[in-house]
């Protein structure tokens, strides 16, 4: 009797985590689908952000959204045995994306620490123990509220910033499309030359982009599923592989380790990968590689590759149950 006992309180554990993982990165979807009426009202068209007339976009009274959020990291050998280092870095602050240029860690993310939503970004020269002073990121004719999502590439040289457009235009009407863009940067903060990478008519989020021996390739999310598209012309523009199906989780990162390209994303109870996406056909790896906490939501990973050939992992935390107001 008291094992049958304890075995339901196991499914009532399992199942409460379930439910509390779909209303996080459900929740966070819909903030990124559409801002709060209020803000909605107070839009202006114009594209400079730092005029004090510009429409000003902040995710304080949404629980599911990024003021409520913070940035971890963590340490692995081999990329599947991971140690977090349960040291908060950034609060108010969601969806990181880090890439490295000159033994330099550039680390962005959606920062929710002021009176308004911005991407920003940090740099680090000691494999991110410490890091910079935050700066804007600022992308050449588009609004502050628009850049979220980030997912940053080195090439040539330089960092190819991807990113999820938010929908809303200034007057508060929803696009008819969704649509990712990449821009380009010499110093990581400054980026230029905007160009629509994919677009699609249902709601998208998240890119995750990485280079295989023969094309470009991104996921996108679509909630807990993936839409894989690829490239011919060097990262630019995008099309839907339609042969592609995947419904085990969304909001991934993508990295070539030795011969593999492992996919980390987010699976039921934390943060789970998969081999394949060279291939367009993950495969689930056994165990998770992060699992969240019982009063926590692990999420968002984005991992890079150190110099001494071991592996550094930001991913985002959210605790629903344990949500301060708002100062």
């Amino acid at each position: 009797m008291e094992e049958k006992n304890n075995s339901k309180k196991i499914l009532w554990i399992i199942l409460a985590i379930l439910i509390l993982t779909g209303l996080s990165i459900g929740g966070y979807f819909i903030y990124k689908k559409q801002v709060n009426v209020t803000e909605k009202a107070s839009l202006s068209p114009s594209p400079d952000s730092s005029s004090s007339s510009a429409p000003k976009v902040s995710s304080k009274n949404n629980p599911n959204g990024p003021y409520y959020h913070q940035i971890y990291s963590a340490t692995s050998a081999d990329g599947l045995t991971w140690t977090k280092q349960n040291k908060m870095l950034f609060d108010h602050a969601s969806v990181p994306g880090a890439v490295i240029k000159n033994d330099k860690i550039y680390l962005y993310f959606v920062d929710a620490s002021g009176d308004e939503d911005q991407l920003s970004v940090v740099m680090s020269t000691d494999n991110g123990k410490t890091f910079s002073e935050k700066q804007k990121v600022k992308v050449q004719d588009t609004p502050t509220y628009s850049v979220i999502d980030p997912h940053p590439q080195l090439i040539d040289g330089k960092i190819r910033l991807y990113y999820f457009s938010n929908p809303m235009s200034p007057n508060g009407i929803e696009a008819k499309t969704f649509k990712m863009y990449s821009a380009t940067s010499n110093d990581g903060v400054n980026f230029d030359d905007p160009k629509v990478a994919f677009e699609s008519s249902e709601i998208i989020t998240d890119p995750d982009v990485f280079q295989t021996d023969t094309d470009w390739r991104m996921f996108i999310s679509k909630g807990q599923k993936l839409v894989l598209s690829i490239s011919t012309d060097g990262g630019i523009t995008f099309r839907e592989d339609e042969n592609f199906s995947w419904n085990k989780g969304g909001v991934c990162d993508t990295i070539k380790m030795g011969e593999d390209y492992r996919t980390y994303f987010c699976g039921q109870g934390g943060i789970s990968s998969a081999l394949g996406a060279e291939s367009g056909k993950l495969l689930v790896e056994e165990s998770t590689r992060i699992e969240s906490d019982k009063d926590q939501i692990i999420c968002d990973p984005s991992v890079i590759k150190l110099q001494d050939g071991t592996y550094l992992m930001f991913y985002k935390v959210n605790k629903p149950n344990q949500q301060s107001n708002p100062s």
